[in-house]
């Protein structure tokens, strides 16, 4: 039948009196709780899931939350960046102040909201999975989607592993109703992406024919060889990364209108970021005026601090200075050009990272040679994805250092330089630590910070969040501050 429009109605307007009856009809027949109750229709419930279009929903919300949780928002990308050598702080807040000189309190609040992150995109996609095994996708499917939902878990469990202190909750839901985790040894959680990560491939045949098999399945395995990398697995890593070829990439996509990439937020538009020079023994110039295609820069003006000036006008980036404008111990803005709009896009996962645990593992299992010639092919012939809608033209040749700590050095400088703001510094300079056995002085930045604004402290984990002491199962070192089993690196 077809609808007939509907005429136009004066409404009358009601003084107090006619409000107050009016009011007092409405909720006659209902409770306040009932008045006040809100439906979002944008949510899908996981216990309302009754069809495989919403299973699938369940799944594709998942996928947003890891993005807001990695390159998407103020994760531990940026976290873990401005404890390490990739950015120093330009901003007032304590927050990002404290992390940046390597003494952070368990009452961060930032920290709480990143570390929050990580368990709301690893438990959405513990969801998605039951979701998806109850209604399975119509026409076949299902198994990509299972496996993407693996890997989505096994990359926070691992990323919670890198960055926080020994001993980590790994809290589910059951039947919806929170079940708590007792911590975690770092070792374990290494174990547990593994499993997770051998669970999904196991769901994906070897012969692949579709684009999603071959997506997921290829960002299982470059997620294998980075487990591996910190388990000091040199074979499994090493054969995991060859499994990838170099043209491979998982894109995480953003829009103003959606969700612009984190760095670009929080440096190039916020400023509360600056891009880090030479900060650390390392001497990592990632804004050095001896400048690095690989990490492009610019500071704007036309003064002595002004480098690539044109570029940040086409940007346009033209303020000088941090958010924190009025402190002269804050270094002066350098922005970032790697994303330098606010709708690139950000390659989460890539064959380059493949080729990068594949060149360290080669090393470690005393074959130098390959490792240097998988170097020297990615500089060679830059991956086209490293600068969104740009190429990058063939970089010079390395050579042997000719010592074995040179040669480390020379492997984790391209990494960093290839791989900069994707979230795999911090975990690198731990492993400088734990595996290569470097001093916490050889390795973070130390002395000075800023420009005599203070000292570092000695952080190189970060702490378990202090609202995590509602936990019952997590021991307290204090009252409201959850006790780590150790923070080593």
């Amino acid at each position: 039948m077809a609808s007939r429009p509907v005429p136009a109605r004066r409404i009358p307007r009601l003084g107090r009196a006619g409000s107050a009856a009016a009011a007092a009809l409405v909720l006659g027949g209902c409770s306040l709780n009932e008045v006040v109750k809100a439906t979002d229709p944008d949510v899908i419930d996981p216990a309302f899931v009754q069809s495989p279009s919403a299973a699938d929903g369940i799944r594709v919300g998942t996928l947003g939350r890891f993005n807001a949780n990695t390159v998407g928002g103020e994760s531990m990308f940026l976290y873990g960046g401005l404890m390490a050598d990739e950015f120093t702080t330009g901003d007032t807040f304590v927050q990002r102040n404290e992390t940046d000189q390597r003494s952070v309190t368990p009452e961060n609040g930032n920290l709480t909201t990143a570390f929050r992150g990580i368990h709301l995109a690893r438990v959405g996609a513990i969801q998605a999975r039951d979701a998806l095994r109850a209604f399975p996708q119509p026409g076949g499917g299902n198994e990509w989607r299972l496996g993407e939902m693996f890997f989505v878990e096994a990359y926070m469990i691992n990323l919670l592993a890198e960055h926080f202190c020994n001993g980590q909750p790994l809290s589910t839901l059951e039947n919806f109703q929170e079940t708590p985790s007792a911590p975690v040894p770092t070792d374990s959680l290494y174990l547990i992406a593994r499993a997770k990560v051998d669970s999904g491939l196991a769901l994906l045949p070897t012969t692949l024919a579709g684009a999603n098999e071959v997506r997921v399945r290829s960002a299982l395995q470059v997620l294998r060889a980075r487990v591996a990398l910190n388990q000091g697995d040199w074979t499994a890593a090493a054969t995991s990364a060859a499994a990838v070829p170099t043209g491979y990439v998982w894109l995480q996509e953003h829009s103003l209108t959606s969700r612009t990439p984190g760095v670009w937020s929080l440096v190039n538009n916020q400023r509360r970021y600056i891009v880090a020079n030479n900060e650390g023994p390392l001497q990592m110039g990632f804004a050095n005026a001896v400048q690095d295609p690989r990490v492009p820069t610019c500071a704007p003006g036309t003064g002595a601090t002004a480098f690539n000036a044109a570029a940040c006008a086409a940007a346009r980036f033209t303020t000088v200075d941090p958010f924190d404008s009025g402190n002269l111990q804050v270094p002066r803005m350098r922005y970032q050009l790697i994303w330098e709009t606010d709708a690139r896009d950000v390659a989460l996962v890539s064959g380059l990272q493949a080729r990068l645990y594949e060149a360290e593992a080669r090393n470690r299992l005393a074959d130098f040679p390959a490792a240097l010639a998988t170097l020297n092919a990615l500089r060679t012939t830059p991956p086209a994805y490293v600068l969104p809608g740009r190429t990058i033209a063939p970089l010079s040749t390395l050579g042997d250092p000719g010592t074995e700590r040179g040669r480390v050095d020379l492997i984790f400088r391209e990494k960093a330089f290839w791989l900069f703001g994707l979230g795999h510094r911090f975990g690198d300079l731990r492993r400088l630590q734990r595996q290569y056995g470097r001093t916490q002085a050889e390795t973070w930045p130390t002395g000075t910070w800023q420009l005599g604004r203070g000292t570092y402290g000695s952080d190189v984990t970060f702490p378990t969040p202090a609202a995590e002491a509602n936990n019952r199962l997590v021991p307290q070192a204090q009252s409201g501050i959850p006790a780590c089993i150790d923070r080593n690196p």
